[in-house]
């Protein structure tokens, strides 16, 4: 699958938030760029 770098972009920015909702869930402390990506 090919994807054009706005794509890529999207996808990575969706990735990060739904790894930093999950941070956030188990009661860590979320660093800059994952509070950025909420």
């Amino acid at each position: 699958m090919h994807l054009t770098p706005r794509e890529t972009e999207k996808l990575m920015l969706h990735y990060a938030g739904e790894l930093a909702r999950k941070r956030k869930e188990r009661g860590l402390k979320l660093n800059y760029p994952e509070a950025v990506a909420l």
